[in-house]
């Protein structure tokens, strides 16, 4: 059952009590509390303000005229963050859903825009850039959050500087770059679970002033945080991470800077247990009525508790990805400065799963791989710094991605189902078995231009317009169908290809007023665009490998950004509408199959409000709201043969309502450090997890809640903290199996808690 959250709960009262209390650290306050970084590692501005480079250039957190919350790297180790979702939970009508659990590619929503197709040829429409490359396949976006300066997550579309699947917006992570003096840091994690972190960098020069180094590493291995009550079988839903990332900072002279870095990233463990919810194996409607399996023993979950499984295997992920990133900046002339930014990505994604977490095979196992998955991208961007009244940024992209990908799903092949399930591909075969591999290309080129006009010493305008050509091929497509006996009894797909090519102009538009230094108001139109995609679902015959036509959101904004009191106060607001059209959506059709279509429109109106206060010296608040109408035009309708109507359905995993509550106390200063108490939690309002609004997979509206109690010097920090502090039972991610006789449900991760101790030189 999905878990019922009571607003009148005492643990409820308990987490609005604790967070009014003692809440904050919201946008510019996260740079309030951090030392001020070396020069190397621009984070904050002299005065303390974060610095961020969402628009491609240093600025002030609060004169970019975009919906953003930023983390700084101190915020990010308070939290002990090492997941980006970790963070996006704390950002104004932002959500994330889990569909492999909390080991695999996330799947962001900003704004009631993120994706439904899991495949691994996929892009999703909130664009992920690590140091200015972007992820375009969700095996590079499984990146674990360590050594980081900030995370950045912008929040509507920003088709000109981000380019192609950034309809929802963007996420900009910035790694730290080595500095020029020798220094390092080590930290040791354990928890419940027993769950170890090992975290730790170190840099030096190399050539004094020229040339540095910084190496950095994270580790994470747990137990496993969901129970198999199975004997002599490990618990699922398990973190091994390994990661590392090695970097060179280069500078021989005033104008030219180079900074190049190596990325390996590997997670592994046994892998997701999903919760299967309301099974009837005696559904007339499922694949094979009349089968045998609901008088199977542990067919219905009897006796289990909601962070239990009693699966008879352990199915483990294997996600691997490396990778090499170049940014030069050549400073040509004065106030002209050139930038080159090169990135190459390899990896593999092979995941196994038990997709009904029961221990009969109703629904598993369930292969989803990537293999062979290559992504190169060059962009070059000239850009000016001129005191006024123009400057320009005008750019050209290039990038060329390719993954040999595929699906094998297993129906029904438990051998106690009976004659029902005999499909009878083979003479003595049960159950269904629909399998399907193939190569995708993908290039993509783009040119984009944009200018900032200042007209008068308060008032600027700006204007930008990008054009964007994607060319997307698929080869080699081979399907079968069989049963537990052959797997490939029928081919129903030979060597299929195919390709199309898309275009898409995108444009914005804005006007700011800034009356002060720490008041600015904004108007702006922005568009976005998410490449056109092939149907990785096809299983039965050719006709099913359809290409969906390209995402398009346009977003109108009005917005505020305020610091009053001396900085004692921050208020940033805005109202907004998109127009969201083609929303691609894997659907769920007769016969086991899911497709990828699209939906004809859909309309987002809302509203974000974030405040920050330091109302004393050693306390600082927050509080951030964000409200959505998120719902599909009033003649919406799905393409492809069901034409489902979703008129006026809320979207698929938006949420109408969130509420984040964050803050810091110090509650001591001693003679060489402090005593600090961090505390966070945040509410998303129900989500739909199918376009179907369907009840039995939503999650009704709950809390998360983290808090953490440190010591923190300048050589030595210890302190011990919790996630999911209350231990709420909720469901990230959902998917309507009624044909297979029950619900498919992915569970949050339950409490864990921690103590940690960092040593740093």
């Amino acid at each position: 059952m999905i878990a019922r959250i009571t607003r009148g709960s005492a643990r409820t009262a308990l987490a609005v009590s604790l967070a009014s209390l003692s809440l904050g650290f919201s946008t510019a306050a996260y740079a309030q509390d951090a030392a001020p970084p070396k020069a190397d590692n621009a984070q904050t501005s002299g005065d303390g303000d974060i610095v961020v480079t969402a628009q491609r250039r240093e600025q002030r957190l609060q004169d970019v005229p975009v919906a953003i919350s930023a983390f700084g790297g101190e915020s990010i180790e308070k939290r002990q963050a090492v997941q980006v979702g970790d963070l996006m939970r704390l950002s104004p009508n932002t959500q994330v859903a889990t569909p492999f659990g909390e080991g695999g590619p996330p799947n962001f929503v900003i704004r009631g825009i993120s994706s439904t197709d899991y495949s691994a040829n996929q892009s999703k429409p909130i664009a992920i850039y690590v140091d200015e490359g972007i992820r375009g396949l969700s095996t590079f976006e499984t990146m674990p959050l360590f050594d980081i300066e900030r995370v950045e997550v912008l929040r509507g579309p920003q088709g000109t500087l981000y380019g192609k699947n950034a309809t929802g917006g963007a996420v900009n992570i910035v790694t730290k770059k080595p500095g020029f003096d020798t220094e390092g840091y080590m930290t040791g994690a354990y928890g419940n679970f027993n769950r170890v972190r090992l975290q730790g960098a170190v840099q030096t020069p190399l050539i004094r002033d020229i040339l540095s180094v910084r190496f950095a590493a994270l580790y994470v291995h747990d137990t496993g945080v969901l129970e198999n009550v199975t004997p002599g079988l490990g618990n699922l839903d398990q973190t091994d991470v390994f990661a590392f990332r090695g970097s060179l900072q280069f500078e021989p002279s005033s104008t030219f800077k180079a900074t190049l870095r190596f990325n390996h990233v590997r997670s592994g463990g046994r892998n997701y247990a999903p919760f299967a919810a309301n099974i009837n194996f005696n559904d007339p409607a499922i694949l094979f009525p009349g089968n045998n399996l609901s008088g199977l023993p542990g067919a219905n979950r009897n006796g289990l508790g909601f962070f239990q499984t009693a699966t008879t295997d352990t199915p483990k992920r294997t996600i691997q990805s490396d990778g090499l990133n170049l940014i030069m900046n050549w400073d040509v002339a004065d106030h002209l400065r050139l930038t080159s930014v090169t990135t190459y990505d390899w990896g593999t994604w092979v995941d196994v799963g038990d997709d009904d977490g029961l221990p009969i095979k109703a629904d598993d196992p369930i292969f989803t791989f990537g293999r062979n998955i290559k992504q190169f991208v060059q962009e070059l961007r000239l850009a000016t710094s001129f005191s006024g009244p123009l400057n320009v940024q005008a750019g050209l992209f290039y990038s060329k991605d390719s993954v040999n990908a595929g699906f094998d799903y297993s129906l029904l092949t438990d051998p106690g189902c009976g004659p029902a399930c005999s499909f009878g591909f083979t003479p003595t075969g049960t159950g269904f078995v629909q399998s399907n591999s193939f190569r995708q290309d993908r290039k993509s080129y783009a040119a984009y231009l944009r200018g900032d006009l200042e007209i008068t010493k308060t008032v600027s305008i700006y204007g930008g317009v990008r054009f964007s050509r994607d060319k997307v091929a698929v080869s080699n497509f081979n399907a079968f169908l069989g049963d537990n006996v052959d797997r490939a009894a029928v081919q129903t797909i030979s060597d299929y290809a195919d390709r199309r090519t898309f275009n898409n102009t995108s444009f914005e538009v804005g006007a700011n007023w800034k009356p002060s230094k720490d008041v600015l108001v904004y108007a702006s139109m922005r568009e976005g665009y998410r490449s056109g995609a092939v149907n990785a679902q096809a299983f039965s015959d050719p006709s099913e490998i359809t290409f969906a036509p390209p995402e398009t959101a346009r977003t109108y904004e009005l917005g505020f950004k305020t610091t009053l009191l001396d900085r004692a106060l921050t208020i940033n607001g805005s109202v907004f509408q998109t127009d969201y059209n083609n929303q691609q959506v894997v659907v769920t059709e007769a016969g086991g199959l899911f497709p990828l279509r699209s939906i004809s429109g859909a309309r987002v109106r809302g509203f974000e409000g974030e405040i920050t206060a330091r109302p004393v010296d050693r306390v600082t608040l927050g509080v951030g709201v964000g409200v959505l109408d998120p719902k599909y035009n009033d003649n919406a309708t799905v393409s492809g043969s069901s034409g489902t109507n979703v008129a006026g359905n809320q979207i698929s995993n938006s949420a109408k309502f969130n509420l984040n509550l964050t803050g810091a106390v110090v509650l001591a200063k001693l003679d060489k450090g402090t005593v600090d108490f961090n505390i966070d939690a945040s509410y998303s309002s129900r989500i739909y997890f199918d376009i179907a609004q369907t009840e039995s997979i939503s999650q009704k509206g709950y809390w998360v809640s983290n808090a953490r109690l440190a010591y923190n010097g300048d050589r030595f920090s210890v302190g011990a903290g919790v996630k999911n502090l209350f231990n709420e039972k909720y469901y990230a991610y959902g998917l309507a199996l009624r044909f297979a006789g029950f619900d498919y449900l992915i569970r949050g991760t339950p409490r864990t808690y921690s103590v940690d101790a960092t040593i740093r030189f």
